[in-house]
């Protein structure tokens, strides 16, 4: 078991399926006996608070664009102790701390891999940042002593050779269908009670595809989409509603706590990703018993009920498919309960 480890990275804890999985993951270290210790580029309060309630440290080093520098710092920090160090990567290159915890013979480097393709808006800084990527692939691969990944496609995209894939963790508990929540969330929502609800949530970026969903509200009647989230493709999305005659039917909700009530209140969730780890808001969303439509690039892993419909691209077809929760049935969630001991595999030697 490993005793003291380095977690890169972090952001602000709030913001990012991968900050929260990491925030379940300090449950399951503390309970284990491990300590962690995060790396971030900033360091809020919010953040630190919840850390200190662990014991766990945080601490502010340089962003990749001077990757020397995030390099001479996390070795620094390596020395003081740590037999593990953990890297989330969603690309290659941002891996400096499994090549500084190589340098140092560190006998735990875990690399998880949590996409499966450059996250930005422009063409071109996909292609270098892919081009980077590829280059620093192998790398990864050779210095980590243990790769793991949420899905197949995940594990394809950042590894070239084996790797074990490790459901993201779910806490079940906190995700469930109740109709008087439903009801009192409509009703708060000021949402009629025969409207049709579609729901997102996730980032403004270009992975999630934002836009697509104001198309398919444009294709339906007496419909209404929550989005929830945030991000540099907010603004953007907005104007694209507008723009498209539909503002008046998008709850822009932001960033929300409430977000188990919130898929009570929906009829549909909608994940029209360009690409996808695995997307754990969706395995949230079937824990509520919520249908689900998908593009064809989210993981096959991801679909553990039997109301889970994968289409084309094609915002017609989205708005025209009907799915409901009549005879929704759970096949596999056990695997994604925070219960079990998927978190735990990353801390075993």
């Amino acid at each position: 078991m490993i005793k003291k480890m380095l977690v890169g990275f972090i952001g602000d804890g709030a913001h990012s399926g991968i900050d929260k999985y990491l925030l379940q993951f300090c449950k399951t270290a503390h309970r284990s006996g491990t300590r962690l210790d995060f790396l971030t580029d900033k360091i809020t309060p919010e953040l630190k608070a919840v850390l200190d309630g662990f014991g766990f440290g945080l601490y502010e080093i340089p962003s990749l664009k001077n990757p020397f520098l995030q390099y001479k710092k996390i070795k620094e920090l390596l020395k003081d102790g740590y037999d593990g160090v953990y890297c989330n990567l969603s690309e290659a290159f941002n891996c400096m701390p499994i090549l500084a915890g190589f340098s140092l013979k560190i006998p735990n480097r875990i690399a998880h891999s949590h996409s499966a393709g450059v996250d930005r808006q422009s063409a071109v800084t996909r292609f270098i940042r892919t081009a980077l990527h590829f280059v620093f692939r192998p790398i990864v691969t050779k210095k980590s002593t243990k790769r793991i990944a949420p899905s197949a496609v995940a594990g394809r995209w950042m590894f070239s050779k084996d790797f074990e894939i490790v459901y993201n963790a779910v806490d079940f508990d906190k995700f469930f269908f109740d109709e008087d929540v439903r009801y009192r969330k409509r009703k708060e929502l000021g949402i009629e009670k025969d409207t049709k609800v579609y729901i997102h949530i996730g980032h403004f970026c270009y992975a999630k595809n934002n836009r697509f969903l104001i198309d398919v509200l444009k294709n339906t009647k007496n419909a209404v989409l929550l989005s929830v989230g945030v991000g540099d493709g907010f603004e953007s999305t907005a104007l694209y509603a507008k723009e498209q005659g539909v503002y008046d039917r998008v709850r822009f909700l932001k960033q929300r706590s409430d977000i188990c009530e919130l898929l009570n209140a929906a009829d549909v969730f909608l994940l029209p990703s360009r690409f996808e780890g695995l997307g754990i808001v969706l395995i949230e969303a079937q824990l509520c018993t919520l249908p689900c439509i998908v593009s064809k690039n989210v993981p096959t892993e991801a679909k553990i009920s039997n109301r889970f419909e994968v289409l084309g691209l094609d915002a017609k077809k989205w708005a025209d498919c009907t799915i409901s929760r009549d005879g929704f049935e759970l096949c596999s969630h056990h695997r994604y309960c925070i219960d079990n001991c998927n978190m735990q595999t990353v801390l075993e030697n």
